[in-house]
């Protein structure tokens, strides 16, 4: 029966009971401890009165039915009852005094007796005293009847207990006796620490109270969970048991389908293969292009300069002006373009092979080569060359790689700066180090690239040329063998007169220019 009862229910009854135990026992222990107070209080009334009885019956019977004035006559019997005050005065009651009052109708009080052993915290007989419960005094001289009254201010003092000395029906004096808060503070504090400890046992049951009813929820909701996953779980059975017969119906069309569809695939693949083929083939073919426009292109210069030279060789035997040292330099002039253009198809060739051979080289060996080709036609153009060559270090790269991206760079500066007409065109080249770089630099007067275009200038077929008759691929294929043969960087940017291009290589020879 036990094993049926759910244990959310039994957690509830546990906590109740805890929490409501825990109530009573404070409750009672609350009450407990106002009756010891209240006990306490009566206790220390009940001295405190025989006490100030005696002292009362030791004033009147020395004063002869006037105490001031016997007191302020008889200074010897002033002196002897307050040695007698003295003895009442200890750790729990701290002060005892004797008050009168000049006259009735004011509050002004003064003292007629001091207890106080110490004389320089005494008070002098008749001084002036202005206390705080001057209604409390009135109170006493109003009704005849003692009272006390309990200190929130004063640290020191628990309470304050007057008595009335009353003769012929009239009084008067009052004696004051100060409680010390010491004695009382020691009750107190062990009943405040009681407190504080069933106080913390409340606050326990209380926190176990709120534990026990979570788990006892979160134990429910466990319960309802497994109640709902059940039912789900039993749905879902009598689901996939329908399921499983609509499979096994449908088994059949399911294989025949998937015949099908792998015949449909190995169709498809086939195409698709077909079609690899033919983009490949397109590939190389467009490739192929690039290259004799790339050649096209490079080869420009060098033929002008060979017919140009023809002409020349031609010119002079028809004048009888050609002599043998001419003939030779300008055959040798012919040999050298014939040269560069054999060297330039073998470059092409060999463009994306990943065995071509590096070698030592340095700028200035690379830009003489090229001024062979190009500086003929850049002076006969108008446009001023110059050179400073500060960078005389040797590296190891691939030297004809690099002489055509400088001829493809040199060769745009020109065009540019034909095609805009620029007066005093010039072409610079420098090279420096800086830091682990080595730099060749090409920069020209020609206005610079537009803004909208100089993110783009190394794109395949982007050209900028109005006669449309570059293909867009010079730049690309240089910006590739910088980039992926030579490990460096192809850089351009504008300066204040035009277009400033570089060619960074690293100056560390076994980092630089790695085989591909």
């Amino acid at each position: 029966m036990i094993d049926k009862i759910k244990a959310h229910y039994i957690f509830n009854i546990v906590s109740i009971i805890v929490l409501f135990a825990t109530l009573i026992i404070y409750s009672l222990f609350v009450q407990t401890k106002k009756n010891v107070e209240e006990i306490n209080m009566n206790s220390h009334l009940e001295y405190i009165d025989n006490i100030t009885n005696n002292i009362s019956n030791l004033i009147k019977q020395s004063s002869n039915g006037n105490i001031y004035k016997s007191l302020k006559d008889d200074e010897v019997l002033r002196k002897n009852i307050e040695k007698s005050i003295e003895v009442f005065i200890t750790n729990r009651y701290r002060y005892i005094y004797v008050l009168d009052k000049e006259d009735e109708k004011n509050d002004v009080f003064r003292f007629l007796l001091d207890g106080e052993k110490k004389l320089s915290e005494s008070s002098d007989f008749l001084e002036e005293y202005t206390p705080s419960n001057i209604k409390d005094l009135n109170e006493v001289y109003k009704t005849k009847k003692p009272l006390y009254f309990k200190h929130k201010d004063i640290k020191t003092l628990w309470i304050t207990y007057l008595k009335p000395i009353i003769v012929d029906d009239k009084v008067q004096a009052i004696i004051v006796v100060d409680f010390s808060l010491e004695t009382h503070d020691k009750i107190i504090q062990t009943l405040n620490n009681l407190d504080d400890s069933l106080k913390v046992i409340l606050y326990f049951s209380f926190l176990l109270f709120i534990l026990i009813l979570v788990f006892a929820y979160l134990d429910k909701k466990r319960e309802d969970s497994k109640l709902a996953l059940f039912n789900k779980l039993k749905y879902t059975n009598k689901a996939l048991k329908e399921k499983t017969k609509e499979v096994k119906n449908k088994s059949q069309k399911i294989i025949q389908f998937n015949k099908t569809l792998e015949e449909t695939i190995k169709n498809e693949v086939a195409k698709n293969r077909q079609k690899d083929k033919q983009i490949i083939e397109q590939s190389r073919l467009a490739q192929m292009g690039q290259m004799l426009s790339m050649i096209a292109h490079q080869w420009r210069q060098p033929l002008s300069a060979i017919s140009s030279t023809s002409n020349a060789l031609n010119l002079k035997a028809q004048l009888g002006k050609l002599d043998n040292q001419t003939a030779v330099t300008l055959a040798e002039n012919i040999s050298v373009y014939a040269e560069h253009l054999s060297l330039t198809i073998n470059d092409f060739r060999d463009f994306f092979k990943s065995n071509k051979e590096k070698k030592e080289t340095t700028f200035s060996e690379l830009i003489r080569v090229v001024l062979t080709i190009i500086e003929i036609s850049i002076k006969n153009k108008g446009i001023k060359l110059i050179k400073k060559l500060e960078c005389e270090d040797s590296f190891y790269s691939y030297p004809n790689e690099l002489k055509q991206v400088l001829l493809n760079i040199l060769q745009n500066s020109e065009d540019v700066l034909i095609q805009r007409s620029i007066k005093n065109p010039y072409i610079e080249i420098n090279t420096y180090k800086k830091a682990k770089k080595l730099i060749l630099e090409v920069k020209d007067n020609g206005g610079g690239i537009l803004s909208e275009n100089i993110d783009k200038i190394f794109d395949p077929y982007f050209s900028t040329k109005i006669k449309k008759d570059g293909t867009g691929l010079g730049l690309y294929m240089s910006k590739m063998i910088i980039s992926e043969h030579c490990k460096g960087e192809l850089v351009v940017s504008n300066d204040k007169d035009g277009a400033v291009f570089r060619i960074i290589l690293n100056k560390d020879k076994e980092d630089k220019c790695q085989e591909d």
